[in-house]
This record gives structure tokens, C-alpha cells and sequence, in this order.
């Protein structure tokens, strides 16, 4: 039986911990290509998809795509950015997407409280990521005017249907602005803290 001092041990270590550094330095790093996530209107002609961002922006992939999408479509885009507006796409995610209501409003108001991630205007959409309680059945949701009020105000409408208890869920969502010109308005969201009120302005 042969026992290693304890020096020829440390530097049978040391040799093995330099040999796993030196083979790890020889494999290539692998690298995620960039990618970019937006939102987007899908855009049909034909056979051919393209998607404009909220800036004005169209992006067309590289080649072909059989994603199943429509005409106007809202979608949450991740692509790789090429040359020449070109892309390739990585996932396209289609969203809800709805107008502001000018009937409706306080009847068909409903206000199950949502826990906002973001609220944002770009271009003439309203775009909104939340967090909602579901469980199974599905949630009703829209956005409606009070046309006597002087100024443009909206009313953000959430409704969880009866749904059981359940677990948190990230939603995203869009609201065409166009009918309400380029007016500063403002939007009532319900939340679990408090009724809370966020002025923009469309692009």
C-alpha cells in the first residue's frame, strides 16, 4: 500500500486543477446571438409577413415564414436585427388587441383588480403587461370612454369571470388610440392597492 505525503498530494491537485482550466480554455465560448423583444402589428400582403413597430419601423424575416398570423394583429416580436431592415425571427407571441369603447361606460365597467408591470404609450397604441389571478375560465377585458367628460377619460375594464382561485399570470395587452385623436388623456386602472390614474399622450 502506497500513502502520498501530504505535499505530493497538494501538488497532484494543483496539476489537476491547472489541466481542467487549460481544457476549458481551449473549447469556444458560445455566444447568444443579439435579439431585440417589441411589440408589433403584423402586417399581411399576399403571402408575404412583415411587422411594423410602433415607431413606423417594418422589419420583413429573411425568408419565409409560416407563423399563422392576420392582418393587424398585435404580437410581442423577438427577432435578430440583419441588414437592410431584414430579421430573423426568433418567437412571435400574438396579444389581445381591442379599440377604446364609446359605449358602455360605467354599466359595463367591471374592476377585478390587476397588479400593473407597465403601462406605456407608443405610436397610437396603449400597451399594458399585468398580472391577474387565473385559474381556468376565461377573463373578459376592455377599454371605455366617458364621453361627457371634457377631456378624454378611459376606464380601464377587468373582469375575472367567476375564474377559482388560481395562480399569478403575466398578461399583455394593446388598445388602438386613433379615435381619440392627438389629445392628452387620462386612464383609471384598478389595482389591488388603490384606483390608480396615468395621463399620456398618443404619439
Amino acid at each position: 500500500m502506497v500513502f502520498l505525503s501530504m505535499k505530493t498530494k497538494l501538488s497532484s491537485l494543483v496539476a489537476i486543477v491547472l489541466l481542467t482550466v487549460l481544457l476549458s480554455c481551449e473549447k469556444e465560448s458560445e455566444r447568444i446571438d443579439n435579439y431585440l423583444v417589441v411589440f408589433a402589428t403584423a402586417e399581411i400582403a399576399e403571402s408575404t409577413v412583415a411587422f411594423r413597430l410602433d415607431d413606423g419601423t417594418v422589419l420583413k424575416p429573411e425568408t419565409d415564414t409560416s407563423i399563422a398570423l392576420k392582418d393587424g394583429m398585435r404580437v410581442i416580436l423577438n427577432y435578430t436585427p440583419l441588414e437592410n431592415e431584414l430579421i430573423t425571427i426568433n418567437r412571435v407571441q400574438p396579444i389581445f388587441m381591442d379599440v377604446v369603447k364609446d359605449e358602455g361606460y360605467p354599466d359595463k365597467v367591471k374592476t377585478s383588480p390587476i397588479k400593473i408591470v407597465s403601462i406605456w404609450v407608443n405610436g397610437h397604441y396603449l400597451n399594458m403587461s399585468f398580472e391577474v389571478d387565473y385559474h381556468s375560465k376565461s377573463h373578459a377585458t376592455g377599454l371605455f370612454r366617458d364621453v361627457s367628460a371634457v377631456e378624454p377619460t378611459l376606464y380601464f375594464s377587468y373582469s375575472r369571470e367567476d375564474d377559482p382561485a388560481g395562480a399569478p399570470v403575466l398578461n399583455y395587452l394593446s388598445f388602438d388610440l386613433r379615435s381619440l385623436g392627438n389629445e392628452p388623456f387620462t386612464v383609471y386602472v384598478n389595482t389591488y392597492e388603490k384606483m390608480r390614474e396615468f395621463t399620456f399622450q398618443v404619439d
